[in-house]
């Protein structure tokens, strides 16, 4: 079986990132000057390390659909869409508010964060449901190479199921501004070959191939 790639780019940063805003689905965001230059520098060592993406799957908020376009201006791509289930978390009336505000929520529920649930909104154990669910299309599927843009909440729970951790990991798993996730599928057990690598570092980890 020949193998496969797949990368996980989270959007670059936000400027309300910047201001420790929760956006969620309720904040499409912008991307900052730094968010722009690291995803831009994504790109560049994609396009040097000589990748080839046969499909980009791509989160429908604005911030991720802005980084998509700044990667297309570099990288060669058969086929971009906007794929829903790559969305950030709905959260509720807790979106677009400052991030604390959903912690104090769980605790005063007496749940974990990551059950927390907001009328009409998900839990972050929904989100990782979606996520897996596209993950293993995108495994099975007749691409080789496939790019994921997609949100830090989305593909930190992606990579607990990968890496067999709980919610209790969530935090270390959650990529910076363009962070990438390079995985291997050849049939076997997923390897995990870069994660969560900043744009800074990206050139000469993807040239060394190793995580």
């Amino acid at each position: 079986m020949q193998s496969k790639h797949i990368y996980l780019i989270k959007h670059g940063e936000t400027e309300e990132n910047l201001r420790g805003i929760h956006q969620g689905q309720a904040v499409g965001g912008s991307l900052s000057k730094r968010g722009s230059a690291d995803i831009r520098k994504v790109g560049d060592s994609l396009a040097a390390a000589g990748v080839t993406v046969d499909q980009m799957l791509v989160s429908p908020m604005s911030r991720c659909r802005e980084s998509a376009a700044l990667l297309t201006a570099t990288l060669t791509l058969a086929d971009v869409r906007v794929d829903e289930r790559l969305s950030a978390k709905n959260s509720g009336y807790l979106g677009g508010r400052p991030r604390e505000l959903a912690a104090a929520e769980a605790t005063r529920q007496r749940i974990p964060i990551h059950q927390l649930r907001t009328p009409g909104g998900e839990s972050s154990e929904d989100v990782q449901a979606r996520y897996v669910q596209l993950w293993e299309e995108v495994r099975a599927g007749p691409h080789r190479t496939t790019i994921l843009i997609g949100h830090g909440g989305g593909i930190a729970c992606l990579l607990l199921r990968l890496t067999g951790n709980g919610f209790d990991r969530y935090l270390d798993h959650v990529p910076g501004s363009a962070g990438v996730t390079w995985v291997e599928v050849d049939g076997t057990a997923p390897r995990i070959r870069l994660m969560n690598v900043s744009a800074t570092e990206l050139p000469g980890r993807l040239n060394a191939g190793t995580a």
